[in-house]
């Protein structure tokens, strides 16, 4: 158990060289294609960037207003360093076969970053709404969130928006896969919106929920209209509805090993996409990927992970990875949009 953290902070440490390392490649390798590098500015801007990084997320949850704005810019720029790292490697390997101006791919990976920056933000402040038409033995009228990560960028307007919006649906039920909340001052009024809802909401966790502190969070949704559902099940007259909770053991993105017997079709929320033992005609509702959010992961995600967007049917059970109802970390998306799920079922 001593030794425990100093594996820890041999992990961070590690991994602060490396984001450094990539900072100084990205930003050295466009400013030396434009012709304007210098080197003691690359690394100062390297470091800068690294340390600016841990700090955001070390102080993310704080109440002062210029924190928050801290960890949004900070963000922003790694998303937009995410996008010229892969430009910059499809450059390098198309110079091995053809001779590139040095300018002009200087000139082409800034105008891509912007264009796609702008895209990306313009994206990441709309809310849409997917309709899904699903075979269910009982006519409902669902909804589906996750992902709201109310906190450190998203707040209480964006969820007041959210539920303004899932009224307008008229559901009979609101079905949220975990993460309601990153890096936030937890106030015990920052999920008051949720009393507004107009049908009956349950939850499932995921792991922001035990980052943030899971008693916490009971304590904050106590009194909004929203049940957190933690291996348990729910009978709705006909189908249940069934929260598998997320567990830290799992990982990240691991599953768990779960199974459950009978003829009544369920709605099983997990926050983690995975097919488990269902009854035949039951449904799966997950989140987690934000269907990669920012370019190009939202390409690669697809080749690896199994379940990563949108419908999956096996054996019987359906289910459905939304691209969630927000963003984590850089305010930014591309190639989706975050989502309202209407589930119209029957």
């Amino acid at each position: 158990m001593a030794e425990h953290p100093y594996r820890m902070a041999g992990a961070v440490a590690v991994l602060f060289v490396l984001v450094t390392l990539v900072n100084f490649y990205v930003f050295h390798r466009i400013t030396e294609m434009l012709g304007i590098s210098v080197f003691w500015v690359s690394v100062v801007y390297a470091l800068l960037l690294s340390s600016l990084l841990a700090v955001g997320f070390t102080v993310r949850a704080s109440a002062i207003k210029g924190f928050k704005v801290l960890f949004i810019t900070v963000t922003t720029v790694y998303g937009l360093e995410t996008m010229a790292l892969f430009v910059l490697i499809t450059f390098w390997f198309a110079d091995l076969f053809m001779e590139l101006p040095e300018l002009f791919m200087g000139y082409a990976v800034v105008l891509f970053v912007i264009i796609m920056g702008a895209v990306s933000a313009g994206n990441a402040l709309t809310v849409t709404v997917k309709t899904i038409r699903l075979r269910f033995p009982k006519r409902v009228r669902a909804v589906h969130l996750t992902d709201l990560h109310i906190g450190a960028v998203h707040g209480k307007k964006y969820l007041a928006r959210v539920v303004e919006k899932v009224n307008a649906l008229g559901p009979d039920v609101v079905l949220i896969t975990g993460d309601m909340t990153s890096g936030a001052p937890l106030e015990d009024d920052l999920f008051d919106g949720f009393e507004e809802l107009k049908a009956p909401a349950y939850m499932s966790t995921g792991n922001h929920e035990f980052y943030e502190g899971i008693e916490v969070m009971e304590r904050m949704l106590d009194g909004t209209g929203v049940r957190m559902l933690r291996d348990e099940k729910v009978d709705m007259g006909g189908y249940s509805v069934f929260g598998l909770d997320y567990m830290q053991e799992q990982g990240i993105s691991g599953s768990r090993d779960f199974s459950m017997d009978g003829d009544e079709p369920v709605i099983l929320m997990t926050h983690v996409p995975q097919m488990v033992n269902l009854p035949k005609g039951s449904i799966i509702l997950a989140g987690h990927y934000h269907a990669g959010q920012v370019f190009p992961f939202n390409f690669l995600g697809r080749f690896m992970v199994k379940y990563f967007r949108g419908l999956y049917q096996e054996d019987g059970v359906t289910i459905y990875v939304s691209p969630g109802t927000a963003t984590w970390g850089p305010p930014m998306r591309f190639g989706s949009r975050n989502e309202i799920t209407l589930l119209e079922l029957g």
